[in-house]
């Protein structure tokens, strides 16, 4: 077993350096970045930035293992989720330019103004677009176990088996919420 971190709570104020210092000094061989935070490393970077990102890690005893985003594919309307998936391309882009190996999307809910089976058909066909788009990449999508009523493992299985991808996989969110 490995351990590794997520810069959802403790790790969000530190930037990249001190993440990877930090791990180091206590031990971790891993670490997710989560959109938004102080590291810094998101889509917006140049193809100059991402180098010196993967090269820092390459010198370092952590992984980058992947990007926590926040793209979300429940939503009813269909620009709304396009926006998503192209938004979650930029995430593949980033994790194939830094040497990540996946990268991490979600539900959020199962809105109730539209059938069940909709939103799970378009929640498996955002999944199938974007993990083909991976998959041409190297890198994985990973769909967390996230949101009101899509946290059942019921429901994800019901979505992974509208999916039907190689490069999609399931991965558990420990919030209490959830």
């Amino acid at each position: 077993m490995r351990l590794g971190a997520v810069t959802y709570n403790v790790l969000k104020d530190w930037d990249l350096e001190t993440i990877i210092q930090k791990l180091e000094e206590i031990g971790f061989e891993a670490v997710e970045l989560r959109t938004g935070h102080k590291h810094g490393v998101e889509p917006s970077l140049s193809a100059e930035e991402r180098a010196r990102v993967r090269q820092r890690f390459q010198r370092s005893k952590v992984r980058l293992l992947s990007y926590g985003t926040t793209c979300e594919f429940h939503s009813p309307q269909e620009a709304v989720r396009r926006k998503q998936i192209e938004l979650g391309k930029q995430f593949v882009d980033l994790a194939h330019d830094t040497g990540a190996w996946g990268v991490k999307v979600r539900p959020n809910a199962l809105p109730k103004e539209v059938p069940r089976e909709t939103t799970i058909r378009n929640i498996a066909e955002s999944l199938r677009e974007l993990g083909d788009y991976g998959k041409g990449r190297g890198v994985e999508i990973w769909l967390e176990v996230h949101g009101r009523d899509t946290s059942s493992p019921a429901v994800m299985a019901e979505v992974m088996k509208a999916t039907k991808h190689e490069a999609v996989g399931l991965c558990w969110n420990s919030n209490p919420s959830d």
